[in-house]
């Protein structure tokens, strides 16, 4: 999920670059619009998109499970605190996203509840308003102070202004990007996406005003008399805006020649961006960058507290080394080096009274998810290498792997290892050990080895 959102971060961000730096200029308003929402949706939809690939053949990497027994250490030392991060993380991107959605539904409230007048002119719905606020329009209405209606007329201009806005259905592109900017706001790109919409919309609006033959200066002061006052209403379009420069400027501004390259430029990084955020699916079933994919074909018959032994496997990239049963480890020297708050293994209890914690789809489902999820692009085409590491879980009573520790002497090795693990645990609740009846914490001991060659 973390790589999703990153994906859409970037992917929104070099979108709204792109405008800025070729479009934003260019007197050619409606291209800008179109550009600018679908450059959001298309940020925002493209990194859950995904395409196959033909498989990557270029290495192949041998992912093998020891078979060995797993031991499960009775946790008897107190227990390491168990605060949950992502899950604090989650409550303040909710409640940050709640407090938005509801700022963005009082605005609404606010419009829709202002006192004044109803009335239909010209064929287009009216709201005198008491409010001392410049004109401003929303969804279907136009809003204005009882003092813009004399003599049972409307400044031409203004009335053109915000009709505009309510015939091209501006409110929607701003109720949009307020819906977008309240469920990522912390997307920074948002925030730019807002301005360059607002900014737009006046630009277009103003184009209809100039097209009718208007003279532009007269209409520039009219701006410039206009009352500003603030609003703080996020989803309207007001007559008053702190852009009236920008404005002025594309006013008068002519069409460029470069107008339909920068147009092809635009459309061409979309496209190219496509293969770039999209998610990358090879033949061997397994995301970008992982060459991994075991198939196995388990004996039912085994218990769940060793190693599944491998009988058959369907891929070359993947198979299980059957070493020498129960290899004994100097666990009490290992800690010590590594600093484990695990303690040495006491000795094993009998049967009846402990059994050991268990993966809720078995330790075959486990291990194939870890093959799945790892990514083994940090090692180099040509590198014929070996690497080991041992992953010691912490699972408490609950169920819940709260810690995961690798003990291996390749570093990056051992944060792939820990990162698979995690990802192929992911929403999964252990069957917690229990000892003389009772849930009880332990540590889940699983080794894992690669051959790349």
């Amino acid at each position: 999920m973390i790589t999703i959102i990153l994906k859409i971060i970037l992917c929104s961000s070099l979108m709204i670059a792109i405008y800025y730096l070729f479009l934003q200029r260019e007197k050619m308003f409606r291209f800008n619009r179109f550009f600018l929402l679908f450059a959001l949706v298309f940020s925002y939809a493209i990194p859950f998109v995904q395409i196959n690939l033909p498989a990557i053949s270029e290495q192949k990497n041998q992912l093998i499970f020891e078979e060995i027994k797993t031991q499960q250490l009775i946790q008897n030392t107190a227990q390491t605190s168990e605060f949950d991060w992502m899950n604090f993380i989650l409550m303040i991107y909710s409640l940050v996203s709640v407090v938005l959605i509801i700022k963005m539904l009082i605005s609404i409230f606010k419009i829709t509840n202002l006192k004044g007048i109803d009335l239909i002119y010209q064929n287009q719905n009216i709201k005198l308003i008491e409010k001392d606020l410049p004109p401003f329009s929303f969804w279907n209405k136009i809003y204005l102070n009882k003092s813009y209606f004399e003599n049972e007329k409307i400044d031409r201009r203004i009335f053109l202004h915000e009709k505009t806005h309510l015939t091209q259905k501006h409110s929607l592109d701003l109720i949009f990007v307020e819906f977008l900017k309240a469920i990522s706001w912390f997307n920074p790109a948002i925030y730019f996406y807002k301005k360059a919409i607002t900014d737009n919309h006046e630009f277009l609006a103003d184009e209809e005003i100039i097209n009718q033959e208007f003279n532009i200066k007269d209409y520039q002061k009219l701006i410039l008399t206009e009352v500003l006052q603030v609003q703080n209403l996020s989803v309207i379009n007001q007559f008053n805006f702190n852009n009236t420069k920008q404005r002025f400027i594309m006013m008068t501004t002519k069409k460029s020649k470069l107008e339909n390259f920068k147009k092809l430029f635009a459309v061409s990084v979309i496209a190219g961006s496509s293969f770039f955020f999209v998610q990358k699916v090879y033949a061997s079933g397994t995301n970008e960058n992982v060459n991994l994919n075991p198939e196995f074909q388990i004996d039912s018959s085994l218990k769940t507290d060793t190693v599944v032994v491998v009988k058959d496997f369907k891929t070359e990239n993947s198979k299980v080394k059957k070493s020498k049963r129960s290899e004994k480890h100097n666990s009490k020297k290992q800690f010590e080096d590594h600093e484990l708050p695990i303690p040495p293994p006491p000795p094993p209890p009998p049967a009846v009274n402990f059994s050991n914690a268990e993966f809720p789809e078995g330790l075959n489902e486990l291990r194939k998810g870890i093959a799945d999820a790892f990514d083994s692009s940090f090692i180099g085409k040509n590198e014929k290498v070996t690497l080991k590491t041992m992953l010691y879980v912490t699972i408490n009573k609950n169920g819940e792997a709260v810690e995961v520790k690798p003990d291996g002497a390749h570093q990056k090795f051992n944060e792939e290892a820990v990162k698979a693990f995690k990802t192929a645990t992911k929403g999964k609740t252990w069957k917690p050990a229990t000892e003389e009846g009772n849930p009880t914490a332990t540590v889940f001991q699983l080794p894992i080895t690669m051959q790349f060659q």
